[in-house]
Protein backbone atom coordinates (compact mmCIF):
# COMPACT_ATOMS: atom_id res chain seq x y z
CA UNK A 1 0.00 0.00 0.00
CA UNK A 2 1.39 3.07 -1.13
CA UNK A 3 2.37 5.40 1.93
CA UNK A 4 0.26 8.27 0.71
CA UNK A 5 -2.66 6.58 -0.08
CA UNK A 6 -2.71 5.15 3.56
CA UNK A 7 -2.73 8.61 5.10
CA UNK A 8 -5.28 9.48 3.21
CA UNK A 9 -7.60 6.85 4.15
CA UNK A 10 -10.70 7.26 6.27
CA UNK A 11 -11.43 4.93 9.19
CA UNK A 12 -14.16 2.92 7.78
CA UNK A 13 -12.10 2.38 4.66
CA UNK A 14 -8.77 1.33 6.72
CA UNK A 15 -11.19 -1.44 8.53
CA UNK A 16 -12.16 -2.89 5.26
CA UNK A 17 -8.63 -2.85 4.49
CA UNK A 18 -7.91 -4.97 7.48
CA UNK A 19 -11.00 -6.92 6.26
CA UNK A 20 -9.99 -8.36 3.23
CA UNK A 21 -5.99 -8.87 4.54
CA UNK A 22 -8.04 -11.36 7.22
CA UNK A 23 -10.10 -12.82 4.69
CA UNK A 24 -7.15 -13.38 2.24
CA UNK A 25 -5.01 -14.69 4.97
CA UNK A 26 -7.16 -17.19 6.34
CA UNK A 27 -8.09 -18.76 2.38
CA UNK A 28 -4.68 -18.77 1.97
CA UNK A 29 -4.34 -21.04 5.20
CA UNK A 30 -7.14 -22.94 4.32
CA UNK A 31 -5.30 -23.62 0.76
CA UNK A 32 -2.06 -24.90 2.75
CA UNK A 33 -4.10 -27.22 4.86
CA UNK A 34 -5.90 -28.47 1.65
CA UNK A 35 -2.53 -29.37 -0.17
CA UNK A 36 -0.76 -30.78 3.05
CA UNK A 37 -3.98 -33.23 3.35
CA UNK A 38 -4.05 -34.35 -0.46
CA UNK A 39 0.30 -34.60 0.15
CA UNK A 40 -0.80 -37.07 3.05
CA UNK A 41 -3.54 -39.16 0.87
CA UNK A 42 -0.42 -39.12 -1.53
CA UNK A 43 2.35 -40.51 1.08
CA UNK A 44 0.02 -42.92 1.93
CA UNK A 45 -0.79 -44.37 -1.31
CA UNK A 46 2.54 -44.69 -2.29
CA UNK A 47 3.68 -46.07 0.65
CA UNK A 48 0.43 -48.61 1.71
CA UNK A 49 -0.57 -49.58 -1.68
CA UNK A 50 1.78 -48.45 -4.46
CA UNK A 51 -0.49 -50.01 -7.31
CA UNK A 52 -3.47 -48.17 -6.40
CA UNK A 53 -1.63 -44.95 -6.77
CA UNK A 54 -3.07 -42.49 -8.60
CA UNK A 55 -2.42 -41.56 -12.38
CA UNK A 56 -3.59 -37.87 -12.22
CA UNK A 57 -4.17 -35.55 -9.26
CA UNK A 58 -7.20 -35.88 -7.44
CA UNK A 59 -8.04 -32.21 -8.04
CA UNK A 60 -7.05 -32.63 -11.85
CA UNK A 61 -9.78 -30.79 -14.16
CA UNK A 62 -9.91 -29.64 -17.61
CA UNK A 63 -6.92 -26.49 -17.89
CA UNK A 64 -9.60 -24.50 -20.29
CA UNK A 65 -10.00 -20.85 -19.65
CA UNK A 66 -12.79 -19.28 -19.56
CA UNK A 67 -12.69 -16.35 -21.53
CA UNK A 68 -14.69 -13.08 -19.84
CA UNK A 69 -16.58 -10.51 -22.11
CA UNK A 70 -15.79 -7.24 -21.83
CA UNK A 71 -19.54 -6.51 -20.13
CA UNK A 72 -18.37 -9.09 -17.13
CA UNK A 73 -15.00 -7.37 -16.79
CA UNK A 74 -16.91 -4.18 -16.68
CA UNK A 75 -19.00 -5.59 -14.08
CA UNK A 76 -16.49 -7.50 -11.83
CA UNK A 77 -14.45 -4.50 -12.06
CA UNK A 78 -17.30 -2.41 -10.61
CA UNK A 79 -17.91 -4.88 -7.50
CA UNK A 80 -13.86 -4.68 -6.86
CA UNK A 81 -14.25 -1.15 -6.78
CA UNK A 82 -17.59 -1.40 -4.69
CA UNK A 83 -15.97 -3.40 -2.11
CA UNK A 84 -12.98 -1.46 -1.94
CA UNK A 85 -14.88 1.55 -1.02
CA UNK A 86 -14.53 3.24 -4.08
CA UNK A 87 -16.65 5.81 -5.95
CA UNK A 88 -17.79 5.13 -9.37
CA UNK A 89 -18.98 8.20 -11.85
CA UNK A 90 -21.20 7.77 -14.64
CA UNK A 91 -20.95 9.49 -17.14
Amino acid sequence: MDLNYFWSLDVKQYCKHIKVYKEKKKQYLQDIDGLNYLLGKYIAFSFNDPKNYPSEPFMFENTEKKTMSDEEMEQQARRNTIKMGGVINDN
